[in-house]
């Protein structure tokens, strides 16, 4: 028996050419005029407008950004998911639509795509994995990709006559070092849990291979327990406790840019942080970023079953749609509007990293090419891109989450128990009722 998606999206390319209303319907409806998309009004919201301006000059059809503050994002995206929503929304990944997607809520891109192949083939295997759920589409890119790298200061480096670490040994290494000298290795915001996932996401995806957040992202919530789970956590409080983040991260913010301060006045050798903080520096210490930033991808660990190209960070950021049924003409020409050369000249010149497979053409254009380059080739060739955990879960995990993590880094917790009251606190937030 076919699900709901299967029956109203099976050959969806008919629909869409002949403009039907729903399934079963047999005479064509009207033209739909105007699409209504829901999207966080933050910095790149110029870049949905220009998108909207475009289409609307080259179509007639109109589409209305909802706008909403990004700091109420989240809930007002929970609320469209639970029915009555836009033709549109805007998220980061997978994990905030994987419930609506499971309960056919949102559109199954699957059959769109196989019907209009030039839409899939337009972006980056990589970062289109971004919006899978079970495997399956349900967004196109619109945002720029932002993988997580490790930033590094090439003056202290060549100082202490350091080479960037390529493996985890060496970055043990260099770690030592730099703290005998008086030097923090490694910037921390550690009073957002965020900035501290990051490692641990790297490290089970270097160590286990993505396959073991993969199944705790579809549920199997006993992968908590995984060997590379348990080895990242002791491998984060050996660090913290031989004093490689400082002695005080826990204080430190990221919002308030104290990590990207530090970093860049030298009180700390290396960041782990996404692509964003290069913008970040540049903005703010432009001679530190053009002078003596370095940057390179989270190091390879002896031993480990991941693919050192395999990256975490955040693909892209997403579109997705709720039905296609009324007027899935319309709104098929919005979203390959974000594969034109139009919209890959829009991001570059944002200093975004765009994922069309046409785009390593037009990189040259960018403010900081150099840059650009190095992470569109990283997309380009990454085997896997893990979504950062914090998107990646379920949206009421993740208040759970970032006390567990908060809690491994600061000492309140051991590895042990971070693994045992992770699977715990999984296993009963799936119980019915």
């Amino acid at each position: 028996m076919l699900s709901p998606t299967r029956r109203c999206f099976l050959g969806v390319g008919a629909l869409l050419s002949a403009g039907l209303t729903g399934c079963g319907a047999t005479t064509p409806s009207p033209r739909r005029r105007t699409l209504t998309a829901l999207v966080p009004d933050d910095g790149a919201i110029r870049l949905l407008e220009a998108a909207a301006e475009r289409y609307h000059r080259s179509s007639g059809t109109s589409v209305r950004l909802r706008r909403v503050p990004p700091d109420a994002y989240e809930a007002e995206l929970s609320a469209a998911l639970d029915g009555g929503g836009p033709d549109l929304f805007f998220h980061w990944g997978s994990g905030s639509i994987r419930t609506a997607a499971e309960e056919y809520r949102v559109t199954d891109l699957h059959d769109l795509m196989l019907d209009h192949p030039e839409l899939g083939r337009s972006f980056l295997p990589a970062a289109l994995a971004g919006g899978r759920v079970n495997e399956r589409p349900y967004g196109v890119p619109v945002r720029g990709t932002r993988p997580v790298l490790l930033f590094y200061d090439k003056a202290l480096f060549a100082g202490l006559g350091l080479r960037p670490p390529s493996d985890w040994a060496t970055l043990r290494r260099a770690a030592a070092r730099l703290k005998k000298a008086g030097i923090t290795p490694f910037a921390l915001a550690g009073a957002d849990p965020s900035a501290e996932l990051m490692w641990l996401a790297y490290l089970v995806e270097r160590l286990g291979g993505p396959e073991v957040f993969g199944r705790i992202q579809a549920g199997d919530y006993t992968q908590w327990e995984h060997p590379a789970v348990l080895r990242a956590a002791q491998e984060v409080t050996s660090l913290a406790e031989d004093g490689a983040f400082g002695d005080d991260f826990a204080e430190v913010s990221a919002t308030g840019g104290s990590a990207t301060a530090r970093f860049a006045r030298g009180r700390a050798a290396m960041h782990l942080m996404d692509s964003s903080e290069h913008a970040a520096l540049v903005d703010r210490f432009p001679a530190f970023a053009r002078e003596q930033l370095g940057w390179l991808p989270f190091p390879a660990v002896e031993g480990g079953k991941g693919d050192p190209r395999n990256l975490v960070g955040t693909p892209a950021g997403y579109l997705s749609a709720g039905d296609l049924t009324g007027g899935g003409d319309e709104l098929l020409g919005f979203l390959e509007e974000f594969s034109t050369p139009e919209h890959t000249d829009a991001l570059l010149a944002a200093g975004e990293v765009p994922v069309t497979a046409a785009a390593a053409r037009r990189l040259g254009t960018a403010p900081h090419p150099e840059f650009i380059r190095f992470q569109y080739q990283l997309v380009g060739e990454a085997p896997a891109f893990r979504l950062n955990w914090e998107q990646a879960v379920h949206p009421v995990w993740r208040a759970g989450l970032r006390k567990e993590v908060a809690d491994l880094f600061s000492g309140r917790s051991t590895p042990r128990r971070f693994v045992r009251n992770l699977r715990e606190r999984r296993t009963a937030a799936a119980q019915p009722g």
